[in-house]
């Protein structure tokens, strides 16, 4: 999905314009967590970091974050926020850093991982990031919310890339089965210009409570705490800490 999908490749530079939802929650909330648990200036990873909006964040907040994105055009934007970062292109369920970081932040990336391998192999991964005793800190998508807002309806934002030029983008999500079927649509319009079209169609799989526990227990994590999303627009996710054993 990372090389294919329009969102991280070829309109990567939309990203940042069409993912509005605020960073500060998110990681006013993380930096709680962290203080509170006596880190106040934390090694952490960015699990699936995007743009590098929320590590740039972090940063700024006193840890010391690196990167970590299978999408190299996403990856390339948050090396340039946070020019301090060790930058890792990788998929997160083969990811072999070491035990090098106090903490493991992932927003909205175990979402697409839809076969329980694909799970408990992500989950391995991330705990095998992370010392002894160090958090893992996850956005996950939650599994009744997600499939009350599946209604089916095109969602349609107009965002204006510059030169001249505009992206429409439409997403239109069914539940289907215990997954979420989306379909995207890109629309490119610029002057003088041909409308350029292109769609992606692709599946994420939510996650309930009880799944959660289950597998992070299995993948070596105690003390899992799960509650509402911090910093989303909608009530369909879950913020959830969890300590490697």
């Amino acid at each position: 999905m990372s090389r294919s999908r329009p969102f991280y490749a070829d309109h990567a530079a939309a990203y940042d314009l069409l993912i509005t939802d605020p960073v500060e929650p998110w990681v006013d909330a993380v930096h709680d967590v962290l203080v509170r648990s006596g880190r106040h200036t934390a090694s952490v990873l960015d699990a699936g970091c995007g743009t590098g909006r929320h590590a740039a964040a972090l940063t700024a907040k006193g840890h010391h974050v690196d990167l970590v994105d299978a999408a190299g055009p996403l990856l390339d934007q948050a090396a340039k926020r946070c020019p301090e970062a060790r930058r890792h292109q990788a998929d997160l369920c083969s990811l072999d850093v070491g035990p090098a970081y106090q903490a493991v932040t992932c927003r909205g990336v175990l979402n697409d991982m839809i076969t329980d391998a694909e799970r408990d192999a992500v989950l391995v991964s991330l705990a095998g990031s992370l010392r002894e005793g160090g958090l893992l800190i996850l956005d996950v998508r939650d599994e009744r919310g997600s499939r009350e807002r599946a209604d089916g309806a095109p969602r349609e934002r107009t965002v204006e890339l510059g030169s001249g030029k505009q992206l429409i983008f439409t997403s239109t999500v069914t539940w289907q089965a215990g997954l979420l079927r989306v379909h995207e649509q890109y629309d490119l319009l610029a002057r003088d210009e041909p409308r350029q079209r292109s769609g992606y169609d692709f599946t994420m799989r939510p996650w309930s409570e009880a799944e959660l526990r289950q597998r992070l227990s299995a993948a070596g994590f105690h003390d899992v705490g799960i509650g509402p999303g911090v910093g989303r627009k909608t009530a369909d996710r879950l913020f959830v800490v969890a300590v490697r054993r």
